[in-house]
């Protein structure tokens, strides 16, 4: 008889990891009473908009993550817009971003006009790799969008040396890492600006939502003005200085919010200490290894942990069939979008509208196309290596850790029935 669940075999565990997502209780409810008894569901026209929920959370947020200014917007994807806004990108400009990335990175570029150029990841923790942005630059790149995969900080020592060199600026899409901490300074403000989401799904979730984090003045002024309709703090209401949209988030969402931050940094604390004990228990384990972690992360909020299937020690069998086996034998495992972006269908069929701005901007003036682009440690990884976890699994007991690595024991001792598992890539991220 089938001894992997897969096959038809018992699952290994039959009792949910971690703990359902979102957490939540009577702060939320209180502070969402509030906002409901106050009548004020925006921060709009208030004399002092920082005497709002959304100003209480901006300001909380600021001093969770160490930075100077923070600006609440819709979402996440709005938050890298807004972003790189304020640092200028315009049509025409290039934006350096990781091939390893969800969509949502490379789609603010070009919604604020900008041209993604896609580079490799750093084949030992997967974030952006500073050669490869280095090798990507040109007299026409504008910003690097610096993506902490899965909640690992980028290299920000590299890159701002990188941005001080060339005059660019160094965008952080912090969508997966809140509460990391590089050198013991929370992410966010380190390179020039950031964005976070907090999806419902995220670390901090707030439904949707999402945060902009500056230590420069200039560029926070510039961030508020582009989210507000184009208004400056301290003019009138209806005078608008340049074309912009509205991406502020509404009282609801930061009340959310503040009741999911009282909880984090506690959170973060105890997926750290199962995430250790995993990685320690990995390393004990033959065909898989933990993910790197650069000595410089002090702390790492992550929102999905990586570790790598290692197919050399595998017998024939894939990553696909591994993954696919974790599954059903209830230990929920993705790829971690690790999946090269470039092949999504918006950029291998390069379908970008009637006109193809901005890829085709005469502003721009390149002939690019992502038909031929290619990262060989992202394509790698992804065929071969990358095994995700989300971070929900991590909220319970030490003992969870302990039967996730039960179950890659259990798959190692049945390879000859792993083998008859389909070996073909999956679609999940």
């Amino acid at each position: 008889m089938a001894q992997l669940a897969i096959l038809g075999g018992a699952p290994a565990i039959q009792a949910p990891l971690g703990k359902p997502w979102p957490i939540f209780g009577d702060l939320e409810r209180k502070l969402l009473n509030e906002v409901l008894e106050s009548g004020l569901w925006n921060r709009g026209r208030r004399d002092n908009p920082a005497d709002s929920m959304t100003g209480r959370f901006e300001d909380a947020f600021a001093r969770f993550q160490d930075a100077t200014h923070a600006l609440a917007v819709t979402n996440g994807t709005a938050a890298i817009e807004c972003a790189l806004k304020a640092v200028d990108v315009e049509p025409g400009d290039e934006v350096i971003v990781p091939a390893a990335t969800f969509v949502a990175t490379a789609s603010a570029a070009v919604q604020v006009g900008g041209v993604p150029i896609f580079v490799d990841i750093d084949p030992r923790n997967y974030t952006i790799d500073p050669e490869a942005v280095e090798a990507a630059v040109t007299p026409q790149t504008r910003a690097v969008a610096a993506v902490d995969l899965g909640g690992m900080p980028c290299d920000m020592d590299a890159l701002n040396e990188l941005g001080r060199k060339h005059g660019i600026a160094i965008v952080s899409d912090c969508a997966h890492s809140h509460g990391s901490q590089w050198k013991g300074v929370g992410v966010g403000a380190l390179g020039d600006i950031g964005a976070f989401s907090f999806q419902m799904l995220k670390t901090l979730p707030t439904g949707e939502g999402g945060m902009v984090l500056t230590n420069r003045r200039d560029l926070a002024d510039k961030a508020y003005s582009y989210h507000s309709h184009g208004r400056i703090l301290g003019r009138p209401f209806y005078e608008h200085h340049s074309p912009a949209t509205n991406l502020r988030m509404t009282e609801w969402q930061a009340a959310i919010g503040l009741a999911q931050l009282s909880r984090l940094e506690e959170q973060t604390r105890t997926r750290e200490e199962n995430a250790a004990h995993l990685m320690r228990g990995l390393q004990e384990l033959d065909g898989v290894a933990p993910i790197w972690r650069d000595p410089r992360v002090t702390r790492w909020g992550f929102f999905f942990l990586f570790f790598r299937f290692l197919p050399d020690q595998w017998d024939g069998v894939n990553c696909w069939q591994f993954r696919r086996a974790l599954n059903a034998e209830g230990v929920p495992c993705g790829i971690g979008h690790t999946l090269p972006l470039y092949r999504n269908p918006v950029y291998a069929s390069m379908n970008f509208g009637r006109t193809g701005h901005p890829i085709k901007c005469p502003l721009y003036g390149k002939d690019i196309d992502y038909r031929k682009a290619m990262c060989p440690q992202t394509e790698r990884i992804y065929a071969t290596e990358a095994c995700s976890l989300t971070h929900r699994l991590f909220l319970g007991p030490r003992s969870d850790m302990d039967r996730i690595l039960d179950v890659i024991r259990k798959l190692r001792a049945d390879q000859d029935e792993l083998r008859q598992v389909n070996p073909q890539p999956f679609a999940e991220q």
